[in-house]
C-alpha cells in the first residue's frame, strides 16, 4: 500500500513538472535570458530550472500542508499555488527574476519542515549549518524575515525552560542574526517609520488599501470570518491553529507587524499575502477532509 502511495505521488509531481515544462515550451517567454548569446541552451536551462523549482514548491508545500496523500490534493495545491501565491506573475517569465523568486519562495515551507522536524530531536550535530539555514532563510526574503522571526522568538519563549536543549535552537538564532542583518540594511528607513505615529498610520492604510485588492487576503478573511461565525467553526480554527502553529503564527506576526513595515510596505504586504496563503490553503484543506468524511 505504501508503494503504491509513492507511486502515484511521484507521478503527480512528474506531471507537474512535465505540464510546467510543456507549458513553458509552448509559450514565448515575457523575460530577458540572462546569457543572449547562447539563446536556445539557455532557455532550454532556463526552462529545466523554473520547472524543477516549481515542482520542489508545490512538493515542499504540499507536504507541510498535508495535501500529498492524494493524486489530486498534489495537482489542486500546484494550481493554488498559482493561483494565489504572491509573484507567481514572475514565476513563469523565465530570466533570473524567475528563478530567483521561485527559490526565494522554496526557502520558507522547506525551512518550517525542517524546523518541525528536528524541534524535538536531542542531538548535537550540524549545528553550524542550521544556524546556517536560518541566516540564509531570513536574510534573503524581506517578505517574510520580520514575521517569521517575532514567530520563533515567541517559540523560544514559550520553550525557554527546554530550548537549548532542542536540536532546533541554532536555526531560531540564525533567523534572528539574518532579520538583524536585514534591519541594519535599512536602519534609517526602519528608526523612522518605528518612532513616528503619523509615519505608522500612514503605512498602515497604505498596507491595507493594497491587501484589500489582493484575492489571497480578502479570501482568507472572508473564510476565517465565516468560521468564526459559528461555534462549530471557530473549533475549527483552534484545531487548524495547534496543526499548523508555527505557519500560523508567522501569518498573525505578519499582520501585527505591519504598521511598521521597517523593510518597506511592498515587503511587508508581500509578508501578509505569502502566509495567507498558507493558511487559505489550511483551511480549504481542512474542509475537504471534513466534506470527504462528511462532517460538514
Amino acid at each position: 500500500m505504501k508503494d503504491k502511495h509513492l507511486t502515484i505521488e511521484s507521478v503527480a509531481y512528474i506531471l507537474v513538472f512535465f505540464g510546467v515544462w510543456g507549458s513553458l515550451m509552448l509559450f514565448p517567454p515575457k523575460g530577458n535570458y540572462m546569457l543572449e548569446p547562447w539563446p536556445v541552451g539557455i532557455s532550454l536551462a532556463v526552462n529545466i530550472c523554473t520547472a524543477v523549482l516549481f515542482t520542489l514548491f508545490v512538493y515542499l508545500t504540499a507536504h507541510l500542508a498535508r495535501t500529498d496523500s492524494t493524486f489530486v490534493g498534489i495537482l489542486a495545491t500546484a494550481a493554488f499555488i498559482i493561483f494565489f501565491c504572491p509573484g507567481e506573475e514572475v514565476f513563469f517569465d523565465r530570466d533570473e527574476a524567475a528563478l530567483t523568486e521561485l527559490s526565494s519562495q522554496c526557502i520558507v515551507p522547506f525551512f518550517i519542515a525542517q524546523y518541525n522536524r528536528v524541534s524535538q530531536r536531542d542531538f548535537h550535530r550540524w549545528y553550524l549549518l542550521m544556524l546556517l539555514m536560518g541566516i540564509f532563510c531570513s536574510f534573503t526574503h524581506n517578505g517574510i524575515t520580520i514575521p517569521l522571526c517575532c514567530a520563533f522568538v515567541w517559540l523560544a519563549f514559550q520553550r525557554r525552560e527546554r530550548f537549548f536543549r532542542q536540536a532546533c535552537w541554532p536555526m531560531v538564532i540564525g533567523v534572528i542574526i539574518g532579520t538583524g542583518l536585514s534591519l541594519y540594511q535599512r536602519w534609517g528607513d526602519s528608526l523612522t517609520a518605528t518612532v513616528d505615529p503619523e509615519v505608522m498610520t500612514a503605512v498602515t492604510s497604505i498596507a491595507l488599501k493594497t491587501l484589500w485588492d489582493t484575492k489571497v487576503f480578502v479570501l482568507s478573511l472572508v473564510l476565517t470570518g465565516y468560521l468564526l461565525s459559528t461555534r462549530r467553526g471557530r473549533k475549527d480554527i483552534l484545531y487548524i491553529f495547534r496543526r499548523h502553529y508555527v505557519l500560523t503564527l508567522c501569518s498573525l506576526f505578519s499582520l501585527f507587524t505591519l504598521p511598521f513595515a521597517p523593510l518597506g510596505i511592498e515587503n511587508a504586504v508581500t509578508g501578509v499575502c505569502f502566509f495567507s496563503m498558507f493558511w487559505l490553503l489550511f483551511l480549504c484543506q481542512y474542509l475537504v477532509e471534513k466534506y470527504l468524511n462528511r462532517k460538514i
